[in-house]
């Protein structure tokens, strides 16, 4: 949320859920916010549509563009916790750039398989396990570090503005080892042990790099 610029009007969410996030999008400012969701499960989706603007039941891999293109363009397009999902994660970025303003930024949080208990999981347990959520979610068809994130939004076209890094000491969330650990100094937190295995989801805003196309009223 704290990466989504608070002076954007049009906003585009993939993944949209059951519209939570927009509601919280479209009451945080004063200014009107149009949000436009694109969802797969079509009870969440239907669930949105009293929440947000317009919602799309569409699987986004195969979601006709051109339909999205009325909409645009778009100050910002939000995926959370959306390209892991994906079977091609780099396509859907060089086909969401162009919607963007020039200025647009797009938004995405994406979980680290570089996070502590993952490597407990595969290197000590021995096993990779396909669970109903977090980072070893059995949707999941890619796993990003925090360095394959980053690489994959730059080979896609994108430079990367701003970085939120969610710490956890474990799978779950709360606990008094959490607090601690949300508690720890900035240049602490920033020291690459804890940035590279205590984070569990990597969150970044981005805009497309200098010479990409970008959304033109005349398309």
């Amino acid at each position: 949320m704290s990466l989504i610029p608070i002076d954007a009007k049009k906003i585009l969410e993939i993944g949209c859920s059951d519209g939570n996030l927009g509601t919280a999008l479209k009451e945080r400012v004063s200014h009107d916010v149009n949000v436009i969701g694109v969802e797969i499960d079509e009870r969440l989706a239907n669930i949105a549509r009293n929440a947000i603007d317009y919602v799309f039941n569409e699987n986004v891999e195969t979601l006709d563009f051109d339909a999205l293109r009325d909409f645009a363009p778009f100050d910002c397009i939000v995926l959370g916790d959306v390209l892991e999902h994906l079977t091609t994660p780099d396509v859907l970025l060089m086909r969401l750039s162009p919607l963007l303003k020039e200025d647009g930024h797009l938004v995405s949080s994406i979980p680290n398989i570089r996070h502590v208990s993952a490597l407990w999981t595969v290197a000590c347990n021995g096993t990779f396990p396909r669970r109903s959520r977090g980072i070893f979610d059995s949707t999941h068809l890619r796993w990003f570090t925090i360095g394959d994130a980053k690489v994959l939004f730059e080979s896609a076209g994108y430079s990367i503005k701003d970085e939120v890094f969610n710490l956890r000491v474990w799978d779950k969330g709360g606990g008094i080892a959490n607090r601690l650990l949300a508690r720890l100094p900035a240049r602490v937190a920033a020291l690459t042990p804890i940035r590279e295995f205590f984070t569990y989801q990597y969150s970044l805003n981005a805009q497309p790099a200098a010479g990409q196309d970008q959304f033109a009223t005349t398309k």
